[in-house]
């Protein structure tokens, strides 16, 4: 019974944590471009302590126990008894965040696409007409040695 517990407040942290990545997956679909990182960074750091919670999890029970078939969700629910049931439905609501989360990673990686393409098209305007040839004469300066363009290779008397 202290293992059934110990899996159920630990799968209650690990769903805690869940939403909170589902929060920053959901933020990645239309934050600011320069917030993309942070979410990410964020979303790594909350996938760590699910990741550890697990295997304490899974450290705890036995193969072959109740616990272990409901927290893998690997039994009919009506079968379970007691606090296994409940083992069983606080992973069945994390496997609905998880659910959702991934569906929203296509959009993710899509959104992350758009923008990088919208930037390249930005540096490629940039890097066309006047603003560019005077870079390509500037370092063309720069590969003789000299700094043609500025003051400081004129002589002073």
């Amino acid at each position: 019974m202290e293992n059934c517990k110990n899996i159920i407040e630990n799968q209650k942290k690990i769903n805690e944590y869940m939403e909170k990545y589902e929060f920053h997956t959901r933020k990645l679909l239309n934050c600011d471009i320069d917030d993309i990182e942070g979410h990410v960074d964020a979303r790594g750091e909350i996938l760590s302590k699910i990741d550890f919670l697990h295997k304490k999890v899974l450290a705890e029970c036995s193969e072959n126990s109740d616990e272990y078939f409901a927290y893998m969700n690997k039994c009919n629910r009506n079968e379970l008894t007691g606090e296994c049931t409940e083992i069983f439905d606080l992973r069945q609501q994390f496997n609905g965040m998880s659910a959702r989360v991934k569906s929203m990673e296509p959009q993710i990686v899509e959104r992350i696409q758009i923008e990088r393409d919208r930037i390249m098209k930005k540096i490629k305007e940039n890097n066309s007409g006047q603003n560019a040839k005077a870079a390509k004469f500037f370092t063309a300066g720069l590969e003789t040695g000299k700094n043609v363009y500025f003051p400081e290779n004129k002589r002073q008397i």
